[in-house]
């Protein structure tokens, strides 16, 4: 695959990408605008929606409410992260033996690479990642981390999920 290759097939992956993210906004602002009619007709008759009840409750606890918001939007921006970083080593896959995502401490989004040939080259391949990620705001608080483990070591390591490389 030559390069003018690679760079159109990498656009049109991206742009599948944004569709399948905008359809989904899309079906999820449709339900989200059902659920509101469905609990404001209710609340007329005197009874509450499980959306209602959360609302209520964010009245009466503020802080408790904006900390569970926060934390929600901060796993759904992790899951969103690793899917791109999943589909960045995806397309990476003719250099990669094997990816996985570590087990860390903090939960980070900490992956480890093993090379079919671990070489500059193909380092810089995956570090090319960090030249475009870094330019995002979103990577100071959802940091990304490689880690490129020699074939011998990666059996021993402590994995929280294997990745599927050739998954499209």
């Amino acid at each position: 695959m030559n390069s003018d290759q690679f760079t159109k097939t990498a656009v049109d992956s991206r742009a599948s990408q944004l569709k399948a993210i905008l359809y989904l906004l899309q079906t999820n602002l449709e339900e989200f605008r059902d659920e509101v009619e469905r609990g404001y007709e209710l609340l007329n008759v005197g009874e509450k929606t499980e959306l209602s009840k959360e609302i209520e409750n964010s009245i009466e606890d503020p802080l408790t409410s904006i900390f569970r918001i926060t934390s929600n939007i901060d796993h759904q921006v992790k899951e969103i992260v690793d899917r791109i970083v999943k589909s960045f080593l995806r397309n990476n896959a003719p250099i990669i033996l094997k990816a996985y995502r570590a087990r860390s401490s903090m939960n980070d989004l900490h992956y480890s690479i093993v090379l079919k040939n671990d070489n500059i080259n193909n380092r810089s391949r995956i570090f090319d990642f960090f030249d475009k990620y870094d330019l995002l705001e979103i990577s100071s608080k959802y940091p990304v981390y490689f880690q490129f483990v020699p074939v011998e070591f990666a059996d021993k390591m402590h994995i929280s999920e294997s990745l599927n490389l050739s998954e499209v």
